[in-house]
């Protein structure tokens, strides 16, 4: 036995707590430093195993802590502290690339629902170890799942996502951030914003309850009025200026029928007035409607909710021509944001 294992051998038998805690803390120091040989590895890994059953919590924190950004890190002891409380399994779980995912999903299935909340933030996790933290439906665990955009999911996930934004309005707005939504759900979702999302928008802005309801419902075939436009304007200003407005306002608006909150909010996300944007979709709607989305950043799996709601306020004819739907795909597929902006200009520039 070399020399090293001995020490750690005969320093394994201090009893002393704080000696016992230093040791801890020592020991892991040891493994962070450098890679341990084959022969020391399994050594180290049983005296920190049997340590870590004898120390106390905040000792285990420091240790996860410590071992957490190890890559070669004893597969044992990480795994150990992983399965720990949540307060010393929360480093690990978040961060070691020691845990696969059979790890993930054991931990998913045998741990407590904060463990699944960690694992649900953890970067990167795939599908199967989706679909394991989100077998429950715990509402804070799927909150936190269509948070992580790092995160794939499959189809059966997405849709416990959606069935659980009733509940919790911030899903709905995830979900629509993300960029990995199947086009099939992407009306699913639209169609169901919670009232309980305008009630928030209204609360936050100092709004009168319904307020969102009366804004924006006149298509464009009926005049425009001065108090609508007034107010969608205003409400678009606030947003802004709070930094709350962005792509997932205006294709939730669009959803709702909300025809002239949408214009406002669409026109300022592309740097237009709103008369320029009507104008432009006067001009050439569905190209017009796919530059905007563009500049503005919507994702193109919710463009095609965009249009109908643009065929369901007169924007948009309703049996559009096959070039015309090749020309909006060409859009995402050229265009940068910037030059889908340089693009709408163009398309209806200013007085």
């Amino acid at each position: 036995m070399s020399s090293i294992a001995i020490a750690l051998t005969q320093l394994a038998r201090v009893r002393d707590p704080r000696s016992r805690a230093a040791l801890a803390i020592g020991v892991t120091d040891i493994c962070v430093a450098k890679p341990l040989t084959n022969r020391i590895e399994p050594l180290a890994n049983d005296i920190l195993l049997s340590l870590a059953n004898k120390v106390e919590e905040s000792v285990r924190i420091q240790m996860a802590s410590r071992l957490a950004d190890c890559d070669w890190a004893p597969r044992g002891i990480v795994r150990y502290l992983a399965f720990d409380a949540p307060s010393v399994a929360a480093s690990v779980i978040a961060r070691s690339q020691v845990l696969d995912a059979d790890d993930l999903i054991e931990l998913a299935e045998k741990g407590s629902r904060a463990h699944r909340v960690m694992i649900a933030e953890r970067h990167h996790i795939g599908i199967a170890v989706t679909d394991a933290v989100a077998d429950r439906s715990e509402i804070d665990v799927l909150e936190a799942l269509s948070a992580n955009a790092t995160a794939r999911m499959s189809t059966g996930t997405l849709e416990k996502c959606m069935d659980a934004a009733e509940q919790a309005p911030g899903i709905s707005t995830n979900l629509l951030d993300r960029d990995d939504l199947p086009a099939a759900l992407v009306e699913r979702l639209t169609d169901e914003i919670s009232a309980a999302v305008r009630t928030q928008v209204e609360a936050h802005f100092g709004l009168s309850h319904g307020a969102l309801d009366d804004v924006g419902t006149r298509t464009a075939a009926r005049e425009t009025s001065h108090d609508e436009d007034k107010d969608a304007r205003e409400l678009v200003s606030r947003m802004s200026t709070a930094g709350e407005l962005n792509g997932t306002v205006a294709v939730r608006a669009i959803a709702e029928g909300k025809i002239v909150l949408f214009d406002h909010a669409i026109a300022d996300l592309c740097g237009v007035s709103a008369d320029q944007w009507r104008t432009a979709v006067g001009i050439s709607s569905v190209r017009a409607t796919a530059l905007a989305c563009r500049a503005a950043r919507i994702d193109k799996n919710l463009f095609p909710a965009v249009l109908r709601g643009m065929q369901r306020a007169g924007r948009v004819q309703p049996d559009l021509p096959p070039d015309a739907m090749v020309s909006a795909a060409t859009v995402f597929q050229k265009y940068t944001p910037g030059s889908a902006y340089d693009a709408l200009r163009r398309l209806a520039p200013s007085d």
